[in-house]
């Protein structure tokens, strides 16, 4: 399955998500994602072994890299 495919599978997803329920504000599946990485890394990156989530572990990875680096220019300048 193509990177295109993936990706408009998971917009499909999400505008399904996006429809209110009672009242519940829905979540994107990204959001959802994003919540779960936060909560538990190593749980969220098992969980994506060899699926599409795998493109949400790229992408949460690097901006996990780019804040510390972005952190750590902060600390420097301050010093």
């Amino acid at each position: 399955m193509s990177t295109r495919q993936i990706l408009k599978r998971v917009a499909k997803l999400e505008n399904l998500s996006r429809r209110p329920v009672d009242g519940i504000i829905p979540m994107t599946l990204e959001e959802i994602c994003r919540s779960m990485w936060r909560s538990n890394k190593k749980g969220f990156i098992e969980l994506a072994k060899n699926n599409s989530y795998q493109l949400f572990v790229y992408q949460f990875e690097q901006e996990d890299a780019s804040a510390a680096a972005l952190k750590g220019r902060r600390l420097g300048a301050s010093s």
